[in-house]
């Protein structure tokens, strides 16, 4: 009995002693298998492989990619205690820093994100990764200059990584660079199966350098891509009305209308496009709808204060364009418009006021120059009024030649 106990203690031992010596294999084969599973995005079930792997071998990389998977559930804290095993393990790899810095940056720890992420180019700088995401951390804070140089580098590292461009012309845009943001999206465009949001934003580029025609083509390929956004339609219904397109436009700023009920800005562009179509009553109208949603739609009063101008509600319109110098003190074009609705309601000295205004804004506005000469005649001023109609005339307005003539005492015939 004695000699059968000691032979089993020895296979146990053996059988022991052969899975320590598997354990490695083990742990690498349910480790490929997390990771195929974290490759395809199925991030629960890549964690309980890799638990499986970590269970029978703490290696760095399966902390690491345990990590990616809970940064894929949104559980960053967690992924954090991971990446931190892993460069407690190996703190020589870039892509452990670089990892950790992404999960800081989503925690919105933008300190401790960008020191990882610097660490990781430290480590490396040939990792494009890593340029890209300090690309994302510094636009993320408004940082657009340093955001470009960043993703120019993380481009120049890895040309095929089409989100770069795609966020450098986010960053570009913001710069007011919409020729470069353009750029940009057309390399992500011919890039990819482009979406509705890349064809809408270069859209917008465009409509931005005012290429009309081409934000036309492409925010159509994106309202045949996205049904629901309002942006696609109202830009749409800009493009249009600024092409004189004016019944396309109405027809694409009532689906953005049909959208959001709410959206002013579409009611105001509306406006405007009855307004070119010289239907002044349904101008009125829309911007009166802009208005009643944003009691301060510095556009809509001015829209509206045209109109009423053009429809000869001069009392209507000196308190529209009031309201939007009241917005915006220096909005000049209000208060000429105001003005000259004053002196054909006979308010000169308001009117004088007002060009006085516009012309210590503008020392080169020939017709405010002209209109206020107008004004002092009217107000038995014929000495500035010669003054303003000669400036005029040096500005190069030529109707202040005839004014001259009649007023100055002046032949401005050349012998």
């Amino acid at each position: 009995m004695k000699k059968i106990t000691i032979i089993s203690i020895s296979v146990v031992v053996l059988v022991l002693l052969v899975l320590q010596l598997l354990r490695p294999k083990f742990a690498e084969n349910a480790y490929l298998k997390g990771k195929l599973l974290l490759d395809s995005s199925l991030y629960s079930e890549a964690i309980a492989k890799i638990d499986k792997a970590i269970w029978l071998k703490n290696k760095p990389i399966y902390f690491n990619s345990r990590g990616l998977a809970k940064s894929g559930l949104t559980k960053d804290s967690e992924a954090i205690i991971d990446f931190s095993k892993a460069i407690e393990m190996n703190s020589t790899v870039s892509e452990y820093y670089l990892n950790r810095g992404v999960s800081y940056r989503k925690l919105k720890e933008f300190d401790r994100s960008l020191a990882d992420i610097n660490k990781a180019i430290e480590l490396d700088d040939s990792n494009a990764k890593a340029f890209y995401n300090r690309g994302l951390l510094k636009a993320s804070q408004g940082q657009f200059d340093e955001a470009v140089k960043d993703y120019n580098r993380s481009i120049e590292l890895d040309g095929s990584n089409i989100e770069a461009f795609y966020s450098r012309g986010e960053s570009r845009s913001h710069l007011n660079d919409f020729m470069g943001a353009i750029s940009d999206y057309d390399k992500m465009i011919e890039g990819s199966n482009a979406n509705a949001d890349a064809y809408k934003k270069r859209g917008i580029f465009k409509f931005n350098i005012q290429d009309y025609v081409g934000a036309e083509k492409d925010l159509l390929l994106a309202s045949e891509k996205e049904k629901n956004d309002k942006e696609i339609f109202f830009y749409l219904g800009q493009s249009m009305s600024n092409q004189n397109k004016l019944d396309e436009a109405i027809e694409y700023l009532n689906k953005a209308i049909k959208i959001d009920g709410k959206y002013s800005e579409a009611y105001s562009v509306k406006g405007g496009a009855f307004l070119k179509k010289s239907d002044f009553t349904n101008a009125i109208k829309e911007f009166n709808k802009a208005i009643d949603i944003n009691s301060n739609f510095l556009k809509a009063y001015y829209g509206r204060g045209i109109a009423k101008a053009l429809k000869q509600d001069y009392k209507g319109s000196v308190v529209d364009f009031t309201r939007v110098v009241e917005i915006d003190k220096n909005f000049a074009q209000a208060y000429y418009n105001r003005a000259v609705s004053k002196a054909i309601l006979e308010d000169h000295k308001g009117a004088l006021e007002d060009y006085d205004f516009i012309i210590s804004k503008d020392p080169k506005y020939a017709e405010a120059y002209y209109n206020r000469g107008v004004s002092r005649m009217n107000t038995k001023d014929e000495k500035g009024a010669c003054e303003d109609f000669k400036k005029s005339l040096a500005l190069g307005y030529k109707p202040a030649e005839k004014m001259v003539q009649m007023y100055c005492g002046i032949s401005t015939v050349k012998q």
